[in-house]
């Protein structure tokens, strides 16, 4: 069986594996229809901790189901289905708790992370009951495809910033998942959502987005000349960002409801918090903060040995970490919440989210710049993704 893996940090490659089996009777194997590269699947690979060798890659899944185990009520061999992107082991205790991280941190994020992803010709998925979601009648599958984690990310952020109806809203990022939080946003109520970004598809994209009951204003931070009002103390801008005085101008002084921190830099925190109203506003992030490699690889150096004294001093120093501007928190008591969120995940919540689509009428099958046929296109996309020469790449699976 062929599949597209990652031997080691950087290196991928297609190779030949044993098909894999049905492991419990909770779980089905399915053959892929419609994959995606994601952003996700470009940290596993040149940034994220590392992995198993040669464990297959891929996340974002339409599929057929091929067999399933006698547990499994809800859903029939031959069936195309959406595969959550994150999908939550339902066995663990904790996972009452918190679905997202039940047993460890990022547990629910397995499908090419812990356990073989959605590249092969054939992949096992555990729980499925309450991992798979039932495709909306009619649905085109681009739509479902652009589901499974772009919206199910994008709403995560919109729901656990609590954006309502009335709020100003600002996307820090409008990649797929900023585009897909822009419309949660709209949806959940927004009357005004001002989108942060540089790439001209991802900007056309956006103002695609407007209406008159929730104008999308679109900030490019690479020629945005804003200036910081007078009434606002330099460190209010703890980044000197031409962004935050833009918001402000736009608001009043008084900053946006919510922030919902889709992408950007190591700053991307700093100016959301300067950004977001005092006493009542919300950050809820949702992107990758990758370690620093020089950090990374001094943490992985002292794992199996006695450091020195020097070398201690030295890496206590090296703090991987995320400003947080102390003036804009009111010195640690602005009233403003964070919140740090894996997408939500599991049948319940994608089927939520199609099911949205489906009766807003909205097509997110226009996020996908890009269209390949055939696995051996896998590489093509993951590129496209990796070097951001499309918004999102859909990849027809012919096996």
């Amino acid at each position: 069986m062929k599949a597209f893996v990652l031997e080691g940090r950087g290196k991928v490659s297609f190779i030949e594996k044993e098909e894999p089996k049905l492991l419990e009777e909770h779980g089905v194997l399915i053959t892929p229809v419609l994959v995606s590269p994601c952003t996700s699947d470009v940290h596993t690979i040149w940034q994220g901790s590392p992995k198993r060798k040669d464990l297959t890659l891929g996340h974002e899944c339409i599929g057929r189901i091929l067999k399933k185990g006698r547990e499994v009520k809800d859903f029939s061999e031959g069936e195309i289905v959406a595969i959550s992107a994150i999908t939550p082991d339902w066995g663990s205790p904790e996972v009452l708790e918190n679905e997202a991280h039940a047993g460890h941190p990022f547990s629910a994020h397995s499908l090419g992370k812990s356990i073989d992803g959605a590249f092969q010709e054939c992949f096992y998925l555990p729980h499925a009951d309450q991992n798979l979601g039932k495709i909306p009648k009619a649905m085109d599958l681009e739509d479902a495809l652009l589901s499974v984690d772009v919206l199910q990310t994008g709403f995560t952020a919109a729901e656990e910033a609590e954006v309502k109806e009335g709020d100003t809203v600002c996307v820090l990022g409008i990649g797929a998942i900023g585009l897909g939080a822009v419309f949660a946003a709209k949806l959940m109520g927004a009357k005004k959502i001002f989108a942060v970004g540089s790439r001209e598809d991802s900007k056309r994209m956006a103002e695609s987005l407007s209406s008159e009951s929730c104008p999308v204003v679109v900030l490019d931070y690479k020629t945005c000349k804003a200036s910081l009002p007078k009434d606002k103390h330099p460190l209010a801008n703890s980044t000197h960002s031409p962004i935050v005085n833009a918001i402000w101008e736009e608001t009043e002084g008084k900053g946006v409801d919510k922030v919902l921190i889709c992408g950007g830099d190591e700053y991307a925190l700093a100016q959301a918090l300067d950004m977001v109203k005092y006493g009542t506003g919300i950050v809820s992030n949702v992107a990758y903060f990758g370690s620093e490699e020089d950090v990374e690889a001094l943490e992985m150096a002292g794992q199996d040995m006695e450091l020195s004294l020097g070398e201690k001093k030295k890496r206590k120093k090296a703090i991987d970490g995320l400003l947080l501007p102390k003036f804009s928190l009111g010195k640690g008591m602005a009233g403003k919440t964070l919140r740090f969120s894996l997408s939500k995940g599991g049948r319940k919540h994608l089927e939520w989210v199609l099911e949205k689509v489906q009766e807003s009428g909205f097509h997110p099958s226009i996020f996908l710049t890009k269209r390949y046929h055939g696995m051996d296109k896998i590489p093509d996309a993951l590129y496209d993704m990796k070097e951001r020469r499309a918004i999102k790449v859909a990849v027809y699976m012919e096996i």
